[in-house]
Order: C-alpha cells, then structure tokens, then sequence
C-alpha cells in the first residue's frame, strides 16, 4: 500500500506539473465553438497616446489577445523616419519596444501598427493604430487624409500605402511618414507639424518607404503639394489606382490528346475572342494546319483546348503560333516552347456541351450561340436533333441554324417574336441525351436607357471616354463623347459606370506621373448604376 502511494505522489510532483508546463508554453487561442473572426484590439498603451514631455527610453502595447509576433515585427514603424535602432520583448499579450538610443528632443513621434498586425489566428486589425507623443511640452495636431481606390471597380482598398514627404523633398531617400488605408480605403496622417507636403500612392513591395523607380509603381493625387497650417487639417482626394499588368501569358506546353487535340498551358490565366487564330508549321516552316481554339478549361483557366484541322502525325515535330490569345489585362500571349511531337492516337472526342455563349442575353434578331468541345463539322445530329419550342408549337428539326467550327448558331426566323416562350432543346452527345435551353431575348420594351452629362468638362473640346458593364462583369457599351451623351437599348438591370478624360489620343485613362508631376486625367466610377425597363435614369458626373 505504501509503495502504491509513493508513485502516486511521485506523479503529483514530477509528472502533472511537466504535463502543465507543456499546455502553458505556448499561447494560442482555445480549440473548439466557432471560429474566431475577431481582430487583436489594442487595450493599453505606456504612455497614453498624446502625452508629451516623454523622457523615457520604452513604450508598450497591451493587446485583448495573443499576437503573431512576427507580424507586429512587420506592422510596427515610427514617423517621422528617426531611423532608430530597438529592441521588441515579449510579455503573454504585452509587448515591449526598447529603444537602444535616447528619441530626439522637442519631437513629435508617431509609433504605427499597421495592417499587417494580426493575432494568432491570422486576424488581423481593420485599420492602422497610433501611439502619438511628443518629447517637448507640445505634440502637433496637423491632419491631412486621402482615400485610396481600385479603378476597376470604385471599392475603397485596404493596406494601400501612399508616402508622405516634408518639404524639401528627395525622393531617393525614405518617405518621412508613411500612411496605411483602413478596410475603407482612407488613409490618415495625424499629429503633423506646419508645412508644404508631398504624397503619392506607392506599390511598396519590399517596405522601404522609398520609390524604387524600377520595379514599383507609384501614382499622384490631384496636388502635387499642399500646405498645412498648425492644427489644420486638408484632404488630398482620391487616387484611383491602377495594379497594370505588364506580364505577357507565356505558352509553356502542348500537350497532344489525339492527332488533332492540343492541349495548350499558359503561365496564367487567358481568355480569347472570336478573331483568335493558332498556326501550326513543320520544321521547315511549311504549313501544316489551323488549329481553332475550342474553349477556356472551367477547373484550369490556364489551359486552352484547340483543335488542329489536318492529323499532326507522331514522330514529326511542329511549331506553334498564336494570335488573339491575352491574359484579362490584354496582354497577348508569347511562345515559352520549343517544337513538340504530334500523336498517333485517334481523336474520340464527343461533342459535349460546353455554354451558351449568349447567356447573358440577345436582341430580337441574334442568334442564340452554343459552344461544343469539338469541331462539328462531322457530328451531323446536332443539327438533325436540334429541336425548337416556341409556345404550343415544335419544329423538329429547327431549320435556321449553322455550325460555325465548334458552335451551333441557332437563328430566329426574322425575328424572335415578343409574344412567344422559346425554350431549345440541343444534343449532348457525352450524354446520349438533349440539354434544355431557354434563351434570354431583350426586348424593346423591357429595355432602359441611361443620359450621362458632364457637370463640369474643362473645356468644349474635351472628349470623355464612357465604360458601361454590368456586376457580371459583362461589357454592354463603350463610348467617346463630349459632355452629354444618351445610351438607349439596354438590358435593365444594374451597372458599374466609368467615366474619364481622355488625353493625348488615347481611348485610356491616364493616371498621371509622380516625377515629374503630372496630375491625374478626371476620373469617376460609380456602381450600382439603375437601368429600367421603358425608362431612361440620368447620371450627373461630378469630379471629385
């Protein structure tokens, strides 16, 4: 019995407390319940933000829970630039800046966590925290805001940097401050000293609070300076920040299904249009097919299925030319490859459905567009099973249609009529079995238009450049004007309107150039944009 007891003790004393220690060594958030999607909070600061006559040599951040330390090691950064060494200690939810030099007299300091702070579950804060202090009897209480947005779409964008300079400004060295947009995309530099400002909108890659001309992209707001009086406050406006895309898709494969199937990979994702053209040549730069792009894999939008029109037989090795194949920014796609083998296998492809092309809608007289994963040419039932119900009525086989390469273009007679129901019944032949369309006509009066005006041009002769796409991202009008200008013919529905100065005979926005400065052309977006049926809205577009 004693010697029972004795382990048991033994366990008391060694065991559970290293069983203890291990549960306690590191901090994380409990397991169990719904996720945490809460943001670390800053709870206390030593000193309180605002305090001057600050002679001290560290200050602390209490936070409402544990943090990723290296993300406050990124997040963390003093203004202005004092260029001081320190060191970060660590107390469970504390943690401690030590400087390792005495900060500079009569100062005001402005120590930022930025937006790269997040807790131990990767949520991170919303918006930039300021501990302000001043090691003089005054702390500066300038103000200058600016709001960062994406062109393409208007949304405010958070973690945006845009540098501020005090004059005199030298752009080869650090910004002096550096401000940080919240999750709605407005940036604030607070407790600034008088002066004249300069700031811009910077692509900081690497975070070194300096223009490298190179490799990073910067943009200007509307001033390319202004002044701040003592406790003034001023706003800069809006930059509308364009991520350009530079970056041609490079082919890096073709890989051959059958003896007329390529396969083709991109570096990234590419989109084509109805011009695009694929050339195939033997070594000796003789021909030796078209091949007809196919469509866009949905699982990898990297890949492109094409279609030679002539056998590309194994043990010969063909080279490739593409035209009309770009990224979504434009960029056309470049050949990354050398020539590749042909195959001996025969094509047993089926002629599978793959869209309907026109799927966002068509006008009385167009004709509805299906995409096949093949060449048609040699699969007549799907014209001879092509079925068409138009109210009570069926016509089987529906006369007015063609197969165009891969598509099946399905023609009203005239015109699809206002008073009918249409639905189309096309042949899935992976399946064995028809697919049920049922077009989408826009009609004249289900349609809306939308009068844009120019509240202010600058002159009688400045051209305007008009984009119109619906939330489906779908172009329905793009349009040079002057100062007014009336669309008419749209599906009702909801847009995202752009609309912009053009300058130097151009149809695209300029955004301006940090140095030297030139401003930014006049730019205005605006989503949710109404069209109603019978009815045409007004848009007025104010510069801001």
């Amino acid at each position: 019995m004693m010697h029972r007891k004795s382990h048991f003790v033994i366990f008391l004393f060694v065991v559970l407390p290293v069983l203890l220690v291990q549960q306690c060594a590191t901090p994380t958030q409990p397991s169990g319940g719904p996720p945490d999607r809460t943001p670390p909070v800053v709870q206390k600061t030593e000193p309180a933000t605002g305090s001057t006559m600050f002679d001290g040599d560290r200050i602390r951040f209490r936070f409402s829970k544990y943090v990723d330390r290296n993300s406050f090691r990124d997040a963390f950064r003093m203004e202005p630039d004092l260029n001081l060494n320190y060191e970060v200690s660590w107390s469970r939810r504390t943690a401690t800046v030590r400087f390792d030099e005495p900060l500079p007299d009569t100062t005001t300091i402005i120590f930022t966590l930025g937006t790269d702070l997040s807790d131990t579950r990767n949520n991170r804060i919303s918006s930039p925290f300021q501990l302000a202090l001043s090691t003089g009897p005054e702390i500066d209480e300038g103000r200058i805001t600016a709001t960062v947005r994406d062109a393409e779409t208007g949304e405010g964008m958070m973690g945006e940097r845009v540098m501020l300079y005090r004059f005199p400004v030298d752009l080869e060295v650090g910004a002096d401050y550096v401000g940080e947009s919240d999750s709605s995309g407005v940036v604030r530099f607070n407790y600034l000293r008088e002066g004249t400002y300069k700031a811009f909108w910077l692509d900081d890659r690497n975070r070194n609070r300096r223009w490298d001309r190179d490799r990073e992209a910067a943009q200007p707001f509307r001033k390319d300076s202004l002044e701040l009086s003592r406790a003034g406050e001023e706003d800069l406006g809006t930059v509308y920040v364009v991520k350009v895309d530079t970056v041609a898709p490079v082919l890096q494969a073709v890989g051959m299904h059958s003896d007329v199937r390529l396969r083709l990979r991109f570096s990234e994702e590419v989109i084509f249009e109805g011009n695009a053209a694929i050339d195939i040549y033997h070594e000796d730069d003789s021909h030796a097919s078209e091949a007809v792009p196919l469509y866009i894999d949905a699982d990898n939008p990297n890949v492109l299925l094409a279609q030679a029109r002539n056998t590309l037989p194994d043990g010969v090795l063909f080279r490739i030319e593409i035209k009309g194949v770009t990224d979504p920014a434009g960029n056309p796609a470049t050949i990354g490859i050398d020539d590749f083998p042909g195959s001996d296998v025969s094509d047993t492809t089926f002629a599978r459905y793959i869209g309907n092309d026109t799927r966002h809608g068509i006008f009385p007289d167009e004709p509805v567009v299906i995409r096949y994963a093949k060449l048609l040419y040699d699969t007549p039932e799907v014209l001879d099973s092509l079925v068409l119900l138009e109210s009570q009525a069926t016509y089987d086989p529906w006369p007015h249609a063609e197969i165009i390469d891969n598509l099946l273009a399905i023609y009203p007679d005239g015109a699809w009529d206002r008073g009918e129901n249409y639905e189309i019944r096309i042949w899935d032949e992976e399946l064995m079995e028809s697919r049920t369309i049922q077009p989408i006509i826009h009609f004249e009066e289900e349609l809306g238009g939308l009068s844009v005006l120019i509240e202010e041009p600058a002159t009688d002769s400045t051209e305007h450049r008009l984009e119109l796409v619906t939330e489906q991202g779908v172009v329905k009008r793009t349009e040079t004007f002057l100062d007014e200008i009336e669309l008419s013919e749209l599906p009702a529905g909801r847009y995202v309107l752009t609309v912009y100065e053009l300058r130097n005979d151009t149809q695209r926005w300029d955004p301006g150039k940090v140095d030297p400065f030139r401003p930014p052309a006049r730019y205005f977006i605006q989503r949710d944009v109404p069209v109603e049926q019978g009815m045409t809205g007004q848009v007025y577009v104010e510069w801001k």
